[in-house]
């Protein structure tokens, strides 16, 4: 990367912003997701104008600091004791987009899945298993193993909707 924290920024900014907030508006709301990217990059950047030239690997880095934000907001919301509700189910980008019923359907059988699950399914849109790896400690096959049942739970729980993909 490059020296210059300012740049540097700007480029992952520019490059993978969408992803970011895609990454976090699959589990929350708008508002929130916005929220959480922009987080993402304020930790982000102070870590670049700290160690500049150590990050190897920008995205995987970078979703390193999402899911850490990520997890950080949901220990918030625990520890304050918030019910959180998806209240904008209509607006997410959501594979399955034929009608708003089964948009939905999709989003409660998405949120049957564990967060690990979740996460996983999340970062495989963006993230090859190896930078999945990478963010979570976890060997590529590892990842790929835990994607495939992430995605067998899925269906079993799309079909308790009607919904076969």
């Amino acid at each position: 990367m490059d020296n210059n924290p300012a740049e540097t920024l700007d480029e992952l900014w520019y490059k993978y912003k969408p992803k970011i907030y895609n990454y976090f508006r699959i589990q929350f709301d708008e508002s929130t997701a916005e929220d959480l990217c922009q987080q993402t990059f304020m930790n982000a950047w102070r870590y670049i104008s700290i160690h500049a030239g150590c990050v190897r690997n920008s995205k995987s880095w970078l979703f390193s600091v999402a899911k850490n934000v990520k997890n950080d907001h949901l220990r918030y919301v625990q520890l304050h004791q918030m019910n959180y509700s998806y209240d904008d189910l209509y607006e997410k980008d959501i594979p399955v987009e034929t009608n708003i019923d089964e948009s939905i359907s999709f989003q409660k059988a998405f949120e049957k899945l564990s967060e690990e699950e979740k996460q996983l399914l999340s970062m495989a849109q963006y993230l090859k298993s190896r930078e999945i790896g990478s963010v979570l400690g976890i060997s590529a096959s590892a990842v790929r193993n835990r994607i495939q049942k992430a995605k067998q739970h899925l269906n079993s729980a799309l079909n308790d909707f009607d919904i076969h993909i």
